[in-house]
Order: C-alpha cells, then sequence, then structure tokens
C-alpha cells in the first residue's frame, strides 16, 4: 500500500505541476513575442534624437547645395522709370538707381527702361573649396546620423536584454514555486500521517513562500522592463512579451560581422577634411577673381552717349588689404582641422579599448556559460535523486530543498551570463558600424 501511495503522490505532484505550467504558458501566448529586430526598428522610428539627427542632415545637404550656387552665373531682370536729371531718380544724385545692375543703371538714361544681365566669377578657387567643404560636412552629417542610430540601438538593445533577463528570472522562481507547491502538498500528508515531523511542513512552506515572493517581485520588474521597452520603442506595453534566455540562439550572434568602421570615426575624419577645405577656401580669397557679364535690354532716352541696348564686360578683381581678415580666418580653420584630426585619433582609441572591453566580457560570459552548464546538469541530477530519497524515505527534506535552491540559483545565474554574452556580442557589432538589419 505504501508503494501504491508514493506513486500516487508522485503522479499528482507531477500532474499539478504540468496544469500550472500548461496555464502560465497560455497566458504568456496570449502577446505576440517581440524580436530584436522588430525592437530596433520601432525604436529607430520612434526616438526623437533620430529625427534631430536627419533634420540637421538635411540641413547640411542644403547647405552644400547653396555652396555650389557658386558654380553658376546670376540671372535677373529689372525695370525702372524716372524723371528729372538723366539716370537719377526724382532728380536727386547722379549715380543712378543704387542696386540696380546692367544697363538700367547708366546715368546717362532717362525715362522708363528694362534689362536682362547675367554675372558670372569664371574663375574663382575659393568657391571650389567652398563647395567641397560644404560637401565634405554633409558627409560627415550623414555618418552623425548613423552614429545616432547606433546609440539608439545600443539602448534598445539594453532594454531588450534586461527584459529577457528579468523574464528568464522569473521562469526560474516561478518554477520553483510550483515545484516547492506540489512538494509542500506532499509533505502535509507525511506530516497528517505522522511520517515526518510538522517542523518539515513549516520549513517547505517557508520556503514555498520565500519563492512565491520571489517570482512575483521578478514579475514585477519584468513587467516594468517592458514599460521601459515600450516607453523606448512607442510600442503598445499589453501588445508584446520578450523572450527567455534559453529561446535566444548564440550562433546567429556570433555571426554578425561589422564593417569595423565607426560612424563616429569616419564623422570626424570627414570633418577634418571640411575644416582643411574651408583653410584652402580662405587662402583663395588672396587670388584674383575673373568676373564676366552682360546685360540687354531697352532704354527709352540716352543722353551724352548713343543709344545702346546691350553690355557686356569682363574684369579682374584683386584683393589687396582686408584688414587681415583674410590671414586670421585662415589660420582658425587650420587650427578647427587639427583639433578635428585629434578627435578622430581620440575616437578610434576609444573604439579599440571598447573592442578590448567586449573581447573580454565575451570570454567571461562564455567561460560562466560552460562553468553553469555543468552545475546546471549536476543541480537537476541533484534534485530528481533527493525527490527520489524523500519519497522513498532515504533522505531527507533539506537535501530536497537545497538542491531546488541550488538549481534555481543556476538558472537566475544562466540568465544573467547569457544576456551579458548577447550584450557583448550585439554592442560590439553595433559600434563598429554594424545596422539593425542584420539583427534578428
Amino acid at each position: 500500500m505504501r508503494k501504491i501511495f508514493f506513486v500516487t503522490s508522485r503522479l499528482r505532484v507531477g500532474l499539478g505541476f504540468w496544469v500550472l505550467m500548461g496555464i502560465a504558458q497560455a497566458q504568456e501566448t496570449q502577446s505576440p513575442v517581440l524580436t530584436l529586430g522588430q525592437a530596433l526598428q520601432a525604436a529607430e522610428k520612434y526616438n526623437p534624437s533620430l529625427k534631430i539627427a536627419v533634420s540637421r542632415e538635411e540641413e547640411s545637404r542644403q547647405n552644400s547645395r547653396a555652396a555650389d550656387s557658386g558654380f553658376y552665373p546670376d540671372l535677373g531682370l529689372d525695370g525702372v522709370a524716372s524723371n528729372g536729371l538723366p539716370g537719377s531718380p526724382s532728380g536727386f544724385g547722379t549715380s543712378g538707381l543704387d542696386g540696380f545692375p546692367g544697363i538700367v543703371g547708366s546715368p546717362y538714361r532717362q525715362g522708363p527702361a528694362a534689362d536682362a544681365y547675367a554675372k558670372w566669377d569664371l574663375i574663382d578657387l575659393s568657391v571650389w573649396h567652398q563647395s567641397a567643404a560644404a560637401h565634405y560636412e554633409y558627409d560627415a552629417s550623414r555618418q552623425r546620423t548613423q552614429y545616432e542610430t547606433e546609440l539608439v540601438d545600443v539602448r534598445a538593445l539594453e532594454l531588450y536584454l534586461e527584459a529577457v533577463r528579468l523574464k528568464g528570472d522569473w521562469d526560474a522562481w516561478r518554477a520553483l514555486a510550483d515545484e516547492l507547491t506540489g512538494i509542500r502538498d506532499t509533505v502535509g500528508r507525511f506530516v497528517r500521517n505522522g511520517q515526518y515531523s510538522p517542523v518539515a511542513g513549516y520549513l517547505i512552506e517557508d520556503q514555498l513562500a520565500d519563492a512565491t515572493l520571489r517570482s512575483q517581485d521578478f514579475d514585477r520588474q519584468y513587467k516594468a522592463g517592458l514599460e521601459r521597452l515600450a516607453l523606448y520603442t512607442g510600442l503598445d506595453v499589453d501588445a508584446f512579451s520578450c523572450p527567455a534566455p534559453e529561446e535566444l540562439s548564440e550562433s546567429q550572434w556570433e555571426t554578425l560581422q561589422a564593417p569595423g568602421v565607426s560612424p563616429l570615426v569616419t564623422q570626424a575624419q570627414l570633418e577634418t577634411q571640411s575644416a582643411q577645405e574651408t583653410a584652402q577656401k580662405y587662402s583663395a580669397e588672396n587670388l584674383p577673381v575673373l568676373e564676366v557679364g552682360g546685360s540687354a535690354g531697352y532704354l527709352s532716352g540716352a543722353r551724352l552717349v548713343d543709344e545702346q541696348d546691350y553690355s557686356l564686360f569682363a574684369g579682374i578683381s584683386f584683393p589687396l588689404f582686408e584688414g587681415f581678415r583674410i590671414d586670421a580666418e585662415e589660420k582658425a580653420a587650420r587650427a578647427e582641422a587639427e583639433a578635428r584630426l585629434a578627435e578622430a585619433s581620440t575616437d578610434q582609441l576609444y573604439l579599440n579599448d571598447l573592442n578590448v572591453e567586449f573581447a573580454e566580457q565575451v570570454e567571461e560570459a562564455r567561460e560562466d556559460l560552460v562553468t553553469l552548464a555543468g552545475e546546471q546538469e549536476r543541480a537537476q541530477k541533484a534534485v530528481t535523486l533527493a525527490r527520489q530519497r524523500y519519497l522513498t524515505f532515504l533522505g531527507p527534506l533539506a537535501d530536497l530543498q537545497q538542491s531546488l535552491k541550488d538549481m534555481v540559483n543556476v538558472d537566475v545565474q544562466i540568465a544573467e551570463a547569457k544576456t551579458r554574452l548577447l550584450l557583448a556580442y550585439g554592442e560590439k557589432y553595433l559600434l563598429n558600424g554594424g545596422t539593425s538589419d542584420s539583427m534578428k
């Protein structure tokens, strides 16, 4: 009869455990599991800092277009009418209408006039350097946007893996609480039958209460982690859940290969080139500028000269002295270029240091997982053996309690080590130029 009782007890405990697990799994499947790639893409679309970076990039692009305008001629149309002294508005002055280019600005005409004019700086080396500087700055702004995207992705990765770890901790303590519930019922029967001391009932109740409390704590922390992730990504917190650590494949993260060049370093290099071109632009302002232009139109009347309806000119402008402005601006731009070059070197050293740190974290987490895998296997065997010995009156309840405690501690440590490993993989990939497109 005793053997039949033992078998029945184990069946009841096993059935109760699987029923509870089935209910828990049914509750979890109500919200679809959010993948890492979905979390990163949602964060990129929602984060306001990226919208700022994109706007700055567009501003830089338009500045580069404005800098290219120096390669094109200026075109315009003018119309004017005057009376009194020829060429003078309302009879005042003798220099014509200030600001009106072309033949309508002639001091020898009177009455209505209209013209079309064109002016072109045919040779001006400062324009070339100004355009090159603006385009380098635009390329740097694109790299800045990519780097801001990486920072957003890194933060989303941290929040995602933190929620994954908390999910693993919650699962471990919840499974222990379910296991202890079945054991508590069995111990209660033994105590009522006088086979064990009532002290055993108090001890198992104590351990069950502690496991339940920890399960509830991690449940709250996991939900808080989901809320933080939802705030960062703009997703509905009730519309998704995170996977457990064991559901993430380490092999998929190991194969991530980044370009190896951080946008942070590339941005500094491009800004250095932009500053160098700006310095050459100021230097080129000391060189002569060849200008050509022309105007054609209608003059109702001209004085002192024959009436003409067109005018062409070509000239050279040679700067002699501008109060040392060009020299000061050139030296300031070269100092900026040296500073940008130093920043590029500093950023590269920072990236190299991070890569060394990431490699160390990966190696440490791998070693921890190898060690913990052995501990987990031994803990599972210990739980199985301690349960069998306890149910057959060959071992004390304390052995079963300790083995269960060791097992949940190992599970928690594995969840923590695996998320550390994946975080190091992900951050190294992203900060070395990787994108969210390859992360699933």
